[in-house]
């Protein structure tokens, strides 16, 4: 009986990000697949979007279909795969963090005539869960600070969000503050706090006169691209400019960045192994 059991297990992960439909971010998105890939060889992987826009403008524009979450598990349940881990690429756990854990949960309770939906069904944390991550995070960035820092200042980009989740993006940024103190490392974002002019007023203050940007972002896809270092007034780099900064940029997403993709693949790892 064991046997049969042990023949009958199929295993799956299963990566959900948010999404992108810029081509190079998906450079990012394929690095973080590999590094799955190799460190559970034979384990079918698949992947799912979020984001409902993302998914809708890839089918559009490429004539590419990427799947829910939701469909991507029934998808899965179809092909037989019994022992699923829903891999969540999420930074923090925001409104579809939440959502995705609703899935899941729901999906853990429900049964068929034939039994469980899946015999085995977890879901992994978002990269920042534990203070643990938040210091591991803060470690991963340290490739990215000048080495002029009293000079150059390092301004990484986050998404932000109106979620009750939002401390996230203030939590890591003071401990940016604490554990890269005199070398002028920080964090705004695009949606929510902290915000641009929060960091400008730290600039000011620092008395840099040249900044680096970075995407605290798992792509580099169009918010690095166009609200970070786009040509348009609007853009993080535009503004800075105007303010008289030397302005460089960083164009890689933490999904290119191997100790942070190695914090996601240590996730998927405790996930697997649980109960």
């Amino acid at each position: 009986m064991a046997n049969e059991k042990l023949k009958a297990d199929k295993p799956a992960i299963l990566l959900v990000a948010f999404g992108t439909s810029v081509p190079e971010g998906r450079v990012a998105l394929d690095n973080i697949e590999a590094k799955v890939k190799a460190a559970f060889p034979g384990v079918e992987v698949r992947w799912s979007y979020t984001s409902s826009m993302i998914r809708k403008k890839i089918a559009r524009e490429q004539k590419i279909v990427i799947d829910s979450p939701l469909t991507a598990l029934a998808k899965l349940r179809d092909d037989g795969y019994n022992q699923v881990v829903v891999h969540s690429l999420h930074i923090f756990p925001g409104r579809e963090y939440c959502d995705l854990e609703d899935i899941v949960r729901s999906l853990q309770v429900m049964k068929t005539s034939d039994g469980p939906v899946f015999d085995r069904l977890v879901l992994t944390d978002s990269l920042l869960h534990g203070f643990s991550d938040y210091q591991q995070a803060c470690e991963a960035i340290a490739s990215l600070i000048p080495e002029n820092s009293d000079e150059e200042a390092l301004l990484l980009m986050g998404h932000g969000t109106d979620h009750r989740a939002l401390s996230a993006f203030g939590c890591f940024n003071d401990l940016l503050r604490h554990q890269y103190r005199g070398k002028n490392v920080m964090l705004a974002t695009v949606e929510g706090y902290p915000e641009l002019q929060h960091a400008l007023r730290d600039l000011v203050a620092s008395g840099v006169k040249k900044v680096k940007l970075a995407p605290f972002l798992v792509v580099a896809g169009g918010h690095a691209q166009k609200d970070m270092a786009g040509d348009e007034p609007h853009s993080w780099k535009s503004q800075l400019e105007a303010k008289g900064y030397e302005v460089s940029v960083h164009m890689q997403g933490l999904g290119e960045n191997d100790a942070i993709v190695n914090m996601m693949v240590d996730h998927l790892k405790k996930a697997r192994n649980q109960g």
